[in-house]
């Protein structure tokens, strides 16, 4: 029997579907609370977007690339995580390349960048919690006093309430048979920009003393030295990501030729550079355009709610906070029932 058969027929108090950060530290603050929680994901690790791609000791975040602490819950936190040695500021602020020219711009708050990468976050915070990994979601139905969360493997998990930290779109195509009322028209509005990443292992460093630039440019919005945040001695890596009206109009395309696309743009802000390895990535909904308006969702009758950074803040922080809510919520409801 698999491990996924062995939680049919248990009943949890809640499934949280998606191990990114939201859905992670829903997870936790539930699971601190006492709550009986088991966390599903279609993928091999958790973190979401706030990911790290390790291949031959090279560490590159392919998704989020760093996060601000402006709440005073997440400056606690990342106060406590400095400590442990895992998590520093990379830096206070970027500079900005136009047509060929790099300004400096004033500095502002700490962008914090784990030292072994941006998935350290989200397997910190899912440490002690019951996480099943590649599992993918197929349909939900709601039962008497909870709900049923089928896989397309063919196992079954049940619970009271249901969390869900999905891409809006993703998401409505599940909830798709409930009354969802406002909420569901909300989340049908939702809409989402791609963005298409080229990882690449250097040869040798760039001569600049940025660690990263956001730029103004006909394909990229973004280009790091990736390695700066890494201890000394790592390999030189770069991280661009396309803009998001380049990535849409490119979104469909080969992988191979959109990796070609973007090197080439990449010469244009760097000249020519040497390279050992070039990997493209692309995120289909990378970043919200129209938020869903609201930190979280909670259904109290339904017992079903979701969050993410979708919700009303685009950044590592929203998605926490989104989590962090809807958890508070789900108490909440839970202690007046």
């Amino acid at each position: 029997m698999s491990v996924a058969l062995t939680y049919t027929s248990l009943m949890h108090d809640v499934i949280v579907v998606g191990a990114g950060l939201g859905g992670l530290a829903c997870a936790r603050d539930l699971a601190r609370s006492g709550r009986r929680v088991l966390v599903l994901d279609k993928s091999r690790g958790v973190s979401g977007r706030a990911a790290t791609r390790r291949r031959e000791g090279v560490r590159i975040d392919h998704g989020a690339q760093y996060f601000t602490a402006r709440s005073e819950r997440l400056q606690r936190l990342v106060d406590s995580w400095q400590r442990e040695g895992w998590l520093r500021i990379w830096t206070y602020g970027f500079p900005l390349w136009e047509r060929g020219q790099v300004t400096a711009r004033p500095e502002g708050h700490p962008r914090f960048a784990p030292l072994n990468g941006m998935s350290a976050l989200g397997h910190h915070l899912a440490r002690d919690l019951e996480v099943l990994s590649e599992v993918t979601v197929s349909s939900l139905a709601r039962l008497e006093g909870g709900w049923k969360v089928y896989a397309q493997d063919g196992s079954a998990f049940q619970a009271a309430s249901l969390v869900l930290n999905l891409p809006a779109p993703q998401l409505s195509a599940l909830v798709t048979d409930l009354s969802l009322g406002a909420a569901g028209e909300q989340l049908d509005r939702v809409r989402f920009d791609p963005t298409w990443t080229l990882l690449v292992e250097l040869q040798r460093d760039l001569p600049v003393d940025w660690p990263a630039v956001e730029l103004r440019h006909e394909v990229l919005s973004w280009l790091s030295r990736d390695h700066t945040k890494r201890a000394s001695g790592a390999l030189p890596t770069l991280v661009a990501h396309a803009s998001g009206s380049w990535s849409r109009a490119h979104l469909e395309e080969a992988r191979e030729e959109v990796e070609v696309a973007l090197l080439a743009a990449v010469q244009e802000v760097t000249g020519e550079i040497g390279v050992r390895r070039v990997q493209g990535h692309r995120w289909r909904y990378a970043t919200p355009t129209v938020p869903f308006g609201h930190p979280f969702h909670w259904d109290p009758g339904l017992q079903l709610g979701w969050c993410g950074d979708w919700c009303g803040g685009a950044r590592v922080e929203g998605a926490l906070e989104s989590g962090w809510g809807l958890a508070q919520a789900l108490r909440a409801s839970l202690t007046t029932a």
